[in-house]
């Protein structure tokens, strides 16, 4: 799972900058700044107060930020089929 960089990009495609969004969920930019690059595991507390400000069900940051290793290696080649169509989708509620 890739959620920091999730989070950077949806972060990005609102047009936020790393304070704003850090300040939208009442947490420090460099707490943020540690989520969005995967050198701070984040709380669920953290993950709803950012799904919340970035307008996104925590479901979908969930689902948006699944990599193939998440995925049971028999699964994996299908997922690979359909992941970029399903993350296409995905993002039209973003």
């Amino acid at each position: 799972m890739d959620i920091g960089n999730t989070i950077k990009e949806i972060r990005k495609k609102k047009g936020l900058k790393q304070n704003e969004l850090a300040e939208k969920s009442q947490m420090t930019q460099a707490y943020l700044s540690k989520i969005e690059n995967n050198s701070k595991e984040p709380t669920i507390g953290s993950l709803k107060s950012i799904a919340e400000s970035l307008n996104v069900p925590l479901p979908i940051l969930f689902f948006h930020a699944m990599t193939v290793e998440d995925v049971e290696p028999e699964k994996r080649d299908a997922f690979k089929i359909i992941i970029p169509s399903l993350k296409g989708m995905v993002e039209t509620f973003i």
